[in-house]
C-alpha cells in the first residue's frame, strides 16, 4: 500500500512537471473575491473558523496520547504522570491492541489497513478507535468531508470557474501541520516524541485523505480530473511531515520502505526533480548513484528486503487476529509496531533466528495466517548478509531500484511542493485583527473565505452603500505659516474639529461597522480635514450643519475684525473656509494594524472617500473662469458690488493636453525655427479640445468653497427621503431671479438645473443646483450637485421662488 502511495506521488509529479503553474490555478479573474492588484501580489483571505480550528487540535492531539498510550514503552517515567494527568486522558476511546482494522465500515477499514503502511507505530486498533464513533479523527473526516461538499456546491455556484474545494483543502492543510505545536506537548520526551510525532501526522493525513475520498467519490470526479490531481498534490503526506528528514529520522514507511536521512544524491535529485526533470531518468539516477557505493548499496537492499518482510508479516498478523488468533501473535505485533526493531531483528544472525522460531511459534495455527506468516518465517532463514533482498526474491539492481523508486517520491513530493508554493502564499490567512469588527465582520461582508461546520464558505453580499463626506480646510499651509503650528492647532481645534463632532454626534448611534445604515462614523482625521461615512440622510445634514458653523464662525470674525478685538495676524486668516463634499457608494474596509512600538492605528479605505476628497478641491482656474464671468456682469450692469450667488464652481481646465507625438514634433519645429510648422502640428489637437469645450463635452475642474455632492448620492438622499418630502426638479431660467436679488447676487449662467425638496406641508427643506462635470484624477467624471446653503443667496432665492415650484411652476 505504502508503494502505491509512493507511485501516486509520482504519478502527480509527471502530470504537473510540464505545467506546474496549472496543478492549482488561481486566478483573479475566476475568484469570487481576492485581494492583491496583480498575480504576483494576489492574497485571498481565508479564516478555519474556530470550531473547525478546535476540530484539528482535538484529533490531533487525542491521537498522540493514544499513541503515547498504545506505546508506553516510549514514555520516560518521569513523563508519564504528565500524560496521565492530560485534560483529554478520560475521554479517550479504548483501542483494541490490533495491528489491523477492529471494526467498522468500509472507509474506516481501508483507513486502519493504510496506517500501518505509511509508520510502523500507527496501529490498526488505534487508527479504529480513533476514526471510530467518539473518535476526534471522526470528527477531523467529517470536517474535511462537509467542507468539502460545500466547497463543490459554491464551485458549481460559479459554473466551476471557482476552484473552492482547492481553496479550502489548502487553508485546511494548513491548519493540520499547524497543529503539531499541540502534538508535541501531548507526547513523551526524547527519541519516542520524534516517533510518536510523525505517526500522528500520519494519521491526521490518513483522517484527511478519507474524507476527501469520500467528497470526490460522491462528486464522481473522474480519475484524470484536474481538481483530483490539484486536492492530492495538496493533501502532501511528505510536507505535512515536514519533508526529507522528519521522514526519515520519523520512522516513516509511506514511500514504501525506510529512508535514511544520508540519502545519495540529494543535491542531484532535488535539482532534477525541482526542474521538472523526468521521474524515470532520475529513479535511474539514484540506482546509478547507489551502484557505485558498496555500502550504500547494501544499506538500500537490506531497507526494502525488510520492507517486504513487514508486508509478509504485517498480512500474517492481520489475519491471524481476524481469524481470531490474536493473542497468540501478540509479541510478534509488538515486534512490528516498534519503529527500528524488526529491521534490528533481521539484520544479525543471532535476534534473526530467535525471530524465525517467534514466526514460526505463531504460524502454528496453520491456515490462511499460517500461510502468510510462513512465507515471513521463509524470508527470514534465506535471509544473507550480503544479498538480504534476495530473501524477497529480488534481486541486488532489482532491489536497488526499488529503493531509487521510493526516493524519487519523496523527492517528487518536495517538487509538488515548489509547484504549489506560489497557491499556498496567495492564501492570506486572517486571525481577525486585521480589519475592525474582526473576523466574523469580514465574512459577513463578503470578503472572507471561512471555513467552518456552519456556512457558507464565503458569503454571496449585496452591499448596502453608504454615504461618504469629507470637509476640509482652505489655506490650510498659508494659515499655518501666518499663524504658526501650535496657534493654528488651537484654532482649528476649537472653530472646526469640535463644532463639527459635535455637530456629528448628534447622528451617532453607537454603531462601530455601519452595517446598520444608521448614524455616522469617523473615518480620519487628518491635519486640515475629517472623513465621515455612514446614513446618507445623517451626512446631508451633516453638511449643512457644517456650513451654518463655518458661516457663524466668519460673521464672528469679520465682527472681530471691524471692532480691532483681535490680532492683526489673526485678522488676516479672514474667514475660516472649508470644502464639503458627499459622495455614496460601498461602505468602507476599515483596517487596524497593531505594533507593539505605535499602538493601534484605524485606516478606512473606499474609493467613495477618495472621490469625496477629491470633490473638496479648489482649482484656481475653475475660481478664474467663475470670477471673470462675473467681473464681466459686473461691467454689464454697472454694478461692481454683484457678488457669486453660489460657493461651487466647475469649469473646464485652461490646459490641453497633447498627444506626446505631437507634442515632440512641435517642439522639434519650433527648435528649428519654423513656429507655423509647430503651430500646424498641433492645430488638430487644439481644434478637437475647443469643440469638447464649446459642446460641454469635456468634464471640468472644481472649486468648492462650499458643500457638494455627486449625483449619485443626491439620488440616493432622494430615494431614502422617501414619502417624507416633495421633490420638484426645476429650472432657474433667465427672468425668473427676482430684480431685487439680480443686483445683488449673480445667479451664474441661465438656466440653471435645481432640485427643492419640501416637507408635505409646502414649507422648503433642501435646494441643490447642478454645479457640472467634474474630472477627479484617478477616478471616473462624476456629476456635481451644490448643496445649497440655507443663508444668503441660495435662501433668498428659495423664499421668493419656493412657492412657485411647490405648485408644480418650472
Amino acid at each position: 500500500m505504502a508503494a502505491a502511495l509512493a507511485e501516486r506521488r509520482i504519478t502527480l509529479y509527471s502530470a504537473a512537471r510540464r505545467a506546474p503553474a496549472d496543478l492549482v490555478r488561481l486566478d483573479p479573474g475566476a475568484l469570487r473575491f481576492s485581494l492583491g492588484t496583480s498575480l504576483g501580489d494576489l492574497r485571498i483571505p481565508v479564516l478555519v473558523a474556530p470550531d473547525a480550528r478546535d476540530i484539528v487540535q482535538a484529533a490531533a492531539v487525542q491521537l498522540a496520547l493514544l499513541l503515547s498510550t498504545q506505546h508506553r514503552h516510549f514514555v520516560p517515567p518521569e513523563d508519564r504522570d504528565r500524560l496521565l494527568l492530560h485534560p483529554m486522558q478520560a475521554t479517550l476511546p479504548t483501542a483494541a491492541p490490533t495491528l489491523g482494522p477492529s471494526g467498522g465500515g468500509p472507509d474506516l477499514r481501508a483507513a486502519a489497513q493504510l496506517a500501518p503502511a505509511l509508520h510502523p507505530a500507527l496501529t490498526g486498533g488505534v487508527v479504529t478507535a480513533w476514526m471510530g464513533p467518539g473518535g476526534r479523527g471522526r470528527s477531523l473526516t467529517a470536517l474535511f468531508i462537509e467542507a468539502l461538499r460545500l466547497a463543490f456546491a459554491e464551485m458549481a455556484g460559479t459554473r466551476d470557474r471557482e476552484p473552492t474545494p482547492a481553496l479550502v483543502a489548502l487553508a485546511l492543510f494548513e491548519e493540520l501541520r499547524g497543529a503539531e505545536e499541540r502534538i508535541r506537548d501531548a507526547l513523551p520526551a526524547g527519541f519516542g516524541e520524534r516517533q510518536l510525532r510523525v505517526a500522528t501526522l500520519c494519521g491526521l493525513w490518513v483522517a484527511a485523505q478519507t474524507g476527501v475520498a469520500r467528497v470526490l467519490r460522491e462528486a464522481r470526479r473522474p480519475d484524470d480530473d484536474p481538481l483530483r490531481a490539484a486536492l492530492d498534490a495538496i493533501l502532501s503526506p511528505g510536507a505535512l511531515l515536514g519533508g526529507r528528514v522528519p521522514v526519515a529520522i520519523g520512522g516513516a514507511t509511506l514511500y514504501g520502505c525506510e529512508l535514511p536521512s544520508n540519502l545519495p544524491l540529494v543535491d542531484e535529485l532535488s535539482q532534477a526533480l525541482g526542474g521538472g526533470g523526468d521521474p524515470d531518468e532520475a529513479t535511474a539516477l539514484a540506482a546509478r548513484g547507489l551502484a557505485a557505493d558498496d555500502d550504500l548499496s547494501r544499506r538500500a537492499e537490506q531497507a526494502v528486503a525488510v520492507a517486504r518482510l513487514r508486508e509478509a508479516l504485517t498480512a500474517g498478523v492481520v489475519s491471524a487476529e481476524r481469524f481470531g488468533y490474536g493473542e497468540r501473535v501478540a509479541e510478534l505485533r509488538d515486534l512490528l509496531t516498534a519503529p527500528l526493531r524488526l529491521a534490528a531483528a533481521a539484520a544479525e544472525e543471532g535476534p534473526r533466528r530467535n525471530l524465525v522460531r517467534l514466526v514460526e511459534a505463531c504460524a502454528a495455527p496453520g491456515g490462511e495466517p499460517g500461510q502468510l506468516l510462513g512465507r515471513g518465517a521463509r524470508q527470514l532463514r534465506d535471509w544473507k548478509a550480503r544479498e538480504p533482498a534476495a530473501s524477497a526474491g529480488l534481486g541486488r539492481e532489482e532491489a536497488r531500484a526499488a529503493f531509487a523508486r521510493a526516493a524519487v517520491a519523496l523527492f517528487a513530493d518536495a517538487a509538488l511542493e515548489r509547484f504549489l508554493a506560489p497557491a499556498r502564499r496567495a492564501l492570506s490567512h486572517r486571525t481577525g485583527a486585521e480589519a475592525e469588527g474582526g473576523a466574523e465582520r469580514e465574512w459577513e461582508a463578503g470578503r472572507l473565505y471561512r471555513i467552518s461546520v456552519k456556512g457558507p464558505i464565503l458569503r454571496d453580499v449585496v452591499e448596502r452603500p453608504l454615504g461618504h463626506l469629507f470637509a476640509d480646510v482652505k489655506d490650510f499651509t498659508r494659515k499655518t505659516g501666518l499663524l504658526g503650528q501650535a496657534a493654528m492647532a488651537d484654532f482649528l481645534r476649537r472653530e472646526f474639529y469640535l463644532p463639527v463632532l459635535i455637530a456629528a454626534k448628534r447622528h451617532y448611534t453607537g454603531m462601530q461597522h455601519l452595517s446598520d445604515r444608521g448614524g455616522v462614523s469617523v473615518n480620519n482625521l487628518l491635519g486640515d480635514a475629517i472623513s465621515f461615512s455612514g446614513n446618507i440622510l445623517a451626512l446631508t445634514e451633516l453638511a449643512l450643519d457644517i456650513r451654518r458653523q463655518l458661516a457663524s464662525y466668519s460673521a464672528q470674525l469679520a465682527a472681530a475684525v471691524r471692532s480691532a478685538r483681535i490680532a492683526p495676524e489673526v485678522a488676516q486668516i479672514e474667514a475660516l473656509e472649508a470644502g464639503v463634499f458627499l459622495s455614496f457608494g460601498p461602505p468602507p474596509l476599515v483596517v487596524t494594524i497593531e505594533d507593539e512600538v505605535f499602538g493601534t492605528s484605524r485606516v478606512a479605505i473606499a474609493e467613495k472617500i477618495n472621490e469625496s476628497a477629491r470633490g473638496t478641491a479648489r482649482s484656481s482656474a475653475a475660481r478664474a473662469r467663475a470670477d471673470a464671468l462675473l467681473a464681466a456682469e459686473r461691467a454689464s450692469q454697472g454694478s461692481p458690488g454683484l457678488q457669486h450667488a453660489w460657493s461651487v464652481f466647475v469649469a473646464p481646465p485652461a490646459a490641453i493636453d497633447l498627444p506626446p507625438a505631437d507634442e515632440a514634433r512641435a517642439v522639434e519645429l519650433l527648435r528649428g525655427g519654423d513656429l507655423a510648422g509647430a503651430m500646424r502640428a498641433v492645430a488638430e489637437p487644439v481644434r478637437d479640445a475647443l469643440v469638447t469645450a464649446a459642446r460641454g463635452e469635456r468634464p471640468g475642474d472644481i472649486y468648492n468653497a462650499g458643500a457638494a455632492m455627486s449625483e449619485e448620492a443626491l439620488e440616493a438622499f432622494l430615494e431614502a427621503l422617501g414619502d417624507e418630502r416633495v421633490v420638484r426638479r426645476v429650472a432657474l431660467a433667465a427672468g425668473d431671479v427676482p430684480a431685487a436679488l439680480a443686483a445683488r447676487y449673480w445667479y451664474g449662467e441661465l438656466p440653471q438645473r435645481l432640485v427643492a425638496t419640501f416637507h408635505p406641508g409646502g414649507q422648503l427643506a433642501e435646494l441643490f443646483r447642478y454645479a457640472g462635470r467634474c474630472a477627479f484624477k484617478g477616478l471616473a467624471p462624476v456629476a456635481v450637485w451644490e448643496i445649497c446653503a440655507p443663508l444668503g443667496a441660495p435662501a433668498e432665492l428659495a423664499r421668493a421662488l419656493a412657492a412657485r415650484w411647490y405648485a408644480g411652476d418650472r
